[in-house]
């Protein structure tokens, strides 16, 4: 059994000597960020900088079962920043039974000072999304203990980093469901299909600003699907504005049911949202549309109201701009649609119809 010891002064960091302008100029430098990847890989890779820190990571969470997973996203070791995609295990990673640690830190919902059994001097930092759920911790490894004890300094960092991560909220997010907006899908789209496009054509990442290690399955893909609320303007004829609404929001609320945590979800306008499937086969991609166009089916509305909703989803390929990814599934959507609604249509299955 892995033994948790907290110490009152566990953490014990050395500043590398730096000028109240060098510090300055690091924390303006990460919050001029507003790419999320960027903005958290430069924060790690600062702290890693300005602090006897051997280890620096940062672990995403998400819920299985109702029990809280860890999924380690980016990690700075020996001054190398690497990034790993949702499936891929680290080959990097300094800290054994971290998810102890991580699990101990979500039900405090407090930073924490640890030194674990095999020695480690740990020192974790939970990160709330705009919803207050914890949806990430960092945690600095490795630590030099000296007398000097920099807690506040490190506390004061994350002060920033999180009231930056509140003003990137308010701007990146749905104001009703909460889902990401418009002008953040425009953005997640462009990267998810300039990064696609680097892997298959082999581009040489090491010459980024930090070297970077992606992990490719051939069998697997990037999707995308624009789901639509069947009928939804009689629903709020009918109803009203208000019913209309909570519909909207139970919808979003399926939605990160139904996903992955690390799937994006959007509210694209009115009714219309959409879903970018991350690292999936077909196979893959339609039974986590089934399960959540089932999931609205058979849910019991206040008014009896059966709701359903229609999707359209293609995949990523390497020639697709985001116009022509989108319009594939727009015209995936409007077949489904024709067909009767309440159903889930693929473009490529699509293509091949017509064709035959």
């Amino acid at each position: 059994m892995t033994v948790i010891v907290i110490q009152e002064n566990a953490l014990a960091v050395t500043l590398k000597h730096l000028s109240i302008t060098e510090i300055l100029d690091s924390i303006a430098l990460t919050t001029g960020h507003t790419n999320r990847v960027m903005l958290d890989a430069n924060l790690a890779s600062t702290l890693n900088e300005l602090l006897d820190a051997e280890w620096v990571a940062q672990y995403k969470m998400y819920y299985e079962h109702n029990e809280p997973q860890f999924h380690l996203t980016l990690e700075v070791v020996k001054h190398v920043l690497h990034f790993y995609e949702p499936e891929e295990k680290p080959k990097h990673n300094n800290c054994h039974k971290i998810n102890t640690y991580l699990k101990q830190c979500v039900r405090t919902r407090k930073s924490a000072e640890v030194v674990t059994a095999e020695g480690q001097c740990l020192y974790l930092i939970p990160i709330p999304n705009h919803r207050g759920e914890i949806s990430s911790i960092f945690c600095l490894g490795n630590l030099t203990e000296n007398t000097h004890n920099d807690k506040k300094f490190i506390e004061g960092y994350f002060r920033i980093y999180r009231n930056h991560l509140k003003i990137l909220n308010i701007s990146e997010h749905d104001c009703l469901t909460g889902l990401l907006n418009r002008r953040t899908f425009d953005q997640n789209l462009g990267e998810l299909l300039a990064e696609w496009h680097k892997v298959n054509d082999h581009s040489d990442i090491e010459h980024q600003s930090y070297p970077v290690r992606r992990q490719i399955h051939e069998s697997k893909s990037n999707w995308l699907a624009v789901i639509d609320l069947d009928h939804f303007k009689q629903i709020n004829d009918k109803y009203g504005h208000l019913y209309g609404d909570d519909v909207l929001l139970l919808l979003a609320n399926k939605m990160r049911e139904c996903f992955r945590s690390y799937d994006k979800l959007f509210r694209f306008g009115g009714e219309e949202f959409v879903v970018l499937l991350r690292s999936t086969d077909q196979t893959g991609a339609e039974a986590a549309l089934e399960r959540f166009r089932r999931s609205l089916e058979s849910y019991q509305f206040p008014n009896h109201e059966v709701i359903t909703v229609s999707i359209g989803f293609a995949e990523s390929h390497n020639h697709a701009s985001p116009a022509q990814l989108l319009g594939q599934a727009d015209e995936a959507l409007y077949h489904a649609k024709n067909l009767g609604r309440n159903r889930i249509c693929q473009f490529k299955k699509l293509k091949t119809t017509s064709a035959a």
